[in-house]
């Protein structure tokens, strides 16, 4: 990156943070703090503030690009060494995010709606307070989840791990849910009428008033029935079984579907590098509140999920003018509900500056003085 471009993305940063407040995370005096440069997410760690005017003034003092603070609390939270922090105990933090060279409509909507089933299995399934529990957008490429309900504050990583697994569905077997159970000779099922035959058992499993992952397989399934081709009166006999937890006659069900509406509610963490941000409980997660380094955006605390849209929710700057020249070729991307791009490699233009300080930040292009 050229140094009038870093120049000038500094005094943006700095504007913003004179500018805007940003709230000090609960528990300010027992988090650990990290900062960032644009070369580096995390350049120096093991900071902390007493009060939220204190964290104020350092950020627009020193303008980091990056900051971070601990999911954990700490007695000491200053010091280096991480047995003399004294842990206290840690919020249970999720890091959801899909790959997208730059914004992606499509991809950011994914990303959304796992979201909002990973709020439904922390509600549903484990109980957890909604009142207490934090979603921003990430400042980039998808959300993160804080959870600061007390029962769960000093759970450890192996505790963590088993929520992950719960939500990811890994190890999740149909059997658990889905079983033979004896009946009276002679029955003769949906799927066999033209075929008649002897059966001794049926295949039972959840029913409309099941919770948690057997409600959801239930949910599935009525999807899938509804949306095959068989008549409204096949399809309205099915129905009537399901309630009661019979699931015979459900063609093709045992096999691939059962697996499809797994995927559809499961959260898909990418690889070991999220889980670990759940697992670890001394993680340094993004600031609600703070600019992304890396794109430019706001970390925002999002009040409705539903509605939320980072192409327009999380802009942090304004649409005076900038001219830039884009050092590579790129697919076009959408901020503000204006389309900009496709570029190609040194092409020079004028954009509003919430856009070019996004293509700065991404090593696409470079200020033009």
């Amino acid at each position: 990156m050229e140094v009038d471009t870093k120049i000038f993305l500094g005094k943006r940063f700095k504007d913003y943070y004179l500018k805007n407040n940003v709230n000090a995370p609960q528990g300010i005096e027992q988090r650990e703090f990290g900062f960032g440069t644009l070369d580096d997410k995390i350049k120096f760690r093991h900071k902390s503030f007493k009060t939220s005017r204190e964290l104020q003034n350092y950020l627009q003092r020193e303008t980091p690009f990056y900051i971070s603070y601990s999911a954990a609390y700490y007695e000491f939270p200053e010091n280096k060494a991480m047995k003399e922090k004294n842990w206290l105990g840690a919020d249970l933090i999720f890091d959801l995010d899909a790959e997208m060279p730059l914004l992606d409509e499509k991809t950011l909507e994914s990303v959304k709606q796992q979201a909002i089933n990973l709020l439904d299995f922390l509600v549903n399934d484990f109980g957890l307070s909604r009142e207490k529990i934090g979603v921003n957008f990430s400042g980039s490429k998808g959300y993160h989840i804080h959870c600061q309900d007390e029962s769960i504050l000093k759970l450890g990583g192996e505790e963590r791990r088993e929520i992950v697994d719960y939500v990811t569905a890994t190890g999740l077997d149909r059997k658990l849910f889905l079983h033979e159970k004896q009946v009276e000779s002679g029955v003769i099922f949906l799927s066999e009428k033209r075929n008649p035959k002897m059966r001794s058992t049926m295949l039972v499993g959840p029913t409309k008033n099941s919770i948690g992952w057997p409600k959801r397989i239930y949910d599935g399934v009525l999807d899938y029935i509804e949306k095959s081709k068989m008549s409204q009166e096949g399809k309205s006999k099915l129905k009537e079984s399901l309630e009661k937890g019979v699931w015979e006659g459900i063609e093709g069900f045992r096999e691939k579907s059962f697996d499809k509406i797994m995927e559809k509610y499961a959260i898909k963490l990418t690889g070991d590098t999220d889980k670990m941000v759940t697992l670890d409980t001394t993680r340094l997660i993004r600031l609600p509140d703070s600019l992304h380094g890396g794109s430019g955006l706001k970390a925002a605390r999002v009040k409705d999920i539903d509605s939320f849209n980072p192409q327009l929710d999380a802009i942090a700057f304004g649409d005076s003018e900038v001219k830039i020249k884009t050092t590579s070729d790129m697919e076009g991307f959408k901020m503000k509900d204006e389309k900009y791009g496709p570029y190609k490699a040194g092409e020079q233009a004028s954009l509003p500056e919430h856009a070019a300080v996004y293509l700065m930040l991404k090593d696409k292009a470079e200020l033009i003085r």
